[in-house]
This record gives structure tokens, sequence and C-alpha cells, in this order.
């Protein structure tokens, strides 16, 4: 049986090192990862495309739950990063909460 510290650090570990994020959706109704039932998120920055992370809506399938900006998209990694290496050199719960702004 795992620690909850150990999935914790399991949890960081797949968002920030293994999820597909350009061909994988999270999917709540299957509890599982899955492919996109709909084309990629993508959002459209200083004439560049970037893909957002694909979050099925598990009441409707023709929409995601996703929305944001490249921004909150290079957050979003760079915050799964960091608390996957916090819990890699194992530390401190309050060190992992504490509040944190990008770089």
């Amino acid at each position: 049986l795992k620690s909850t510290a150990e999935l914790l650090q399991e949890f960081f570990a797949f968002y920030a090192k293994d999820f597909d994020w350009e061909n994988e959706a999270v999917s709540v109704r299957l509890a599982r990862r899955a492919v996109p039932q709909i084309p990629a998120n993508l959002v459209m920055e200083k004439g560049k495309q970037h893909i957002a992370p694909s979050i099925e809506d598990p009441f409707d399938l023709n929409k995601t739950m996703t929305v944001g900006t490249k921004s909150c998209i290079d957050s979003l990694h760079e915050e799964l990063g960091r608390a996957y290496d916090l819990c890699a050199r194992k530390a401190s719960l309050s060190e992992l909460l504490e509040p944190w702004t990008a770089a």
C-alpha cells in the first residue's frame, strides 16, 4: 500500500514527465488517460499555435473543460515540473504548498 506522499509524487511525475499533452486526454469518465474524442485545444498567441491540455467533459463528449492562454499552459507545465522536483528531493508539504508565481 502506497502512502499519500508517494501517490502525490507519482501524480506529479506522471503529468510532468509521462503524459503526452498533445496526443492524450484526461478522461474522468473512463478514469484513465485516453485518446481525445475531439481535436486538440489550440491556443493562438502571436500567430503561433500552442496545444492546451485536453480534459474531457464527462457529461458532454463534444467539448472539453480546457481553456487558457499560452502563459497559462506554460505555467501549468512549469508548476507540475516544480512540484515533481520538490517531491523527488523529499521537500516538506509546507514547501510544496508555498504560494508560487511564474518566473
